[in-house]
């Protein structure tokens, strides 16, 4: 009988091998890939104004008074000007179904009708549940508020104790309902403090844009866009007061997603992966990258422009955990 060399079987043996980690590396990025992936958003996630180039003479108006472009949407707008979330797991596996049904303009993570936890129930309500659920929330908790101190408004920016139990209070109602083997992506807050910058460059380069007439006239995010005294601070105040607690926000998301993962107090029983973008001030994330001119539009000058829309897309996608 006919011997085969050792070193032959050496060889085919390590190819072997190869092959089947190759394929048990395939077997198991494919399975991070999910079947279904939602969203809870605000106005950012569905759209509004982002193509939106003007608002100094009454017919650009029009595009803002269309409100909502979800088609321009980071997280599965239809539009081919966005290379959205869902254009990139598409690249990667073609069965991926994505939703933003629970997302709505103008929600917020705590306050109002539509925050995090209610979002959340949605989504767990849905007849065929998500296998991954994106958050992209918090900017209008701050811009919503009257103050950045306290004694000077009844309505000022929320606390800390105020932000983590509204964290959990949605955390806990989709670790608890999500498919086992489910992850959940907390987005970190905007810089909001930054878009009156970027909205006076933008004005300056363009006569048919006036961010400030509309900031004013529309009382847009006033917290941060009022370039005077606003409920008795000034801008330099209220600036300093809401970037404080804009980082102090994403970092708690930080700190919830690693207690939730570790399940720390029993939060997470089920091990559903919770991940945060938001890792530091030196590291790039939603909350750390400050929008440019070119990137809110011309109509609110506040939203993600088309541009602006693609950076969102771009950054979350990097701390994605599904992919």
């Amino acid at each position: 009988m006919k011997t085969t060399p050792k070193s032959w079987l050496a060889k085919h043996s390590l190819f072997a091998m190869l092959v089947a980690t190759l394929s048990l590396s395939s077997q198991i990025s494919q399975a991070e890939v999910p079947d279904k992936a939602a969203v809870v958003g605000d106005s950012i996630t569905m759209g509004f104004a982002a193509d939106c180039t003007g608002n100094v003479w009454f017919w650009d108006l029009f595009c803002l008074l269309g409100g909502d472009q979800p088609e321009h949407s980071w997280f599965n707008g239809s539009s081919s000007q966005v290379n959205s979330m869902d254009d990139k797991w598409d690249a990667m596996s073609s069965g991926v179904n994505s939703t933003k049904a629970a997302a709505a303009s103008g929600s917020e993570l705590r306050g109002g009708d539509n925050n995090f936890a209610t979002q959340a129930q949605q989504i767990v309500a849905m007849t065929t549940k998500p296998d991954h659920v994106t958050v992209e929330l918090g900017g209008n908790d701050i811009c919503n508020r009257g103050c950045t101190y306290p004694a000077n408004c009844n309505d000022p920016l929320y606390t800390d104790g105020q932000w983590r139990e509204s964290v959990r209070a949605g955390l806990d109602v989709l670790v608890a309902d999500l498919p086992a083997g489910s992850s959940v992506h907390l987005g970190s807050v905007p810089r909001v403090q930054d878009l009156r910058a970027a909205g006076l460059e933008k004005q300056s380069q363009s006569r048919k844009v006036n961010c400030e007439s509309l900031w004013s006239t529309f009382n847009v995010c006033e917290i941060a866009t009022a370039g005077g005294n606003y409920n008795g601070e000034n801008h330099a105040q209220r600036y300093a007061g809401v970037s404080a607690a804009q980082q102090r926000y994403n970092e708690i998301l930080r700190e919830e997603a690693e207690a939730y993962n570790v399940n720390s107090a029993g939060q997470n029983p089920r091990g559903i992966e919770v991940v945060a973008d938001y890792v530091d001030e030196d590291t790039l994330s939603a909350g750390t990258r400050s929008f440019g001119a070119s990137e809110i539009d011309g109509g609110d000058c506040f939203h993600p422009s088309i541009k602006g829309q693609n950076l969102v897309s771009d950054i979350l996608w990097m701390s994605n955990p599904s992919k």
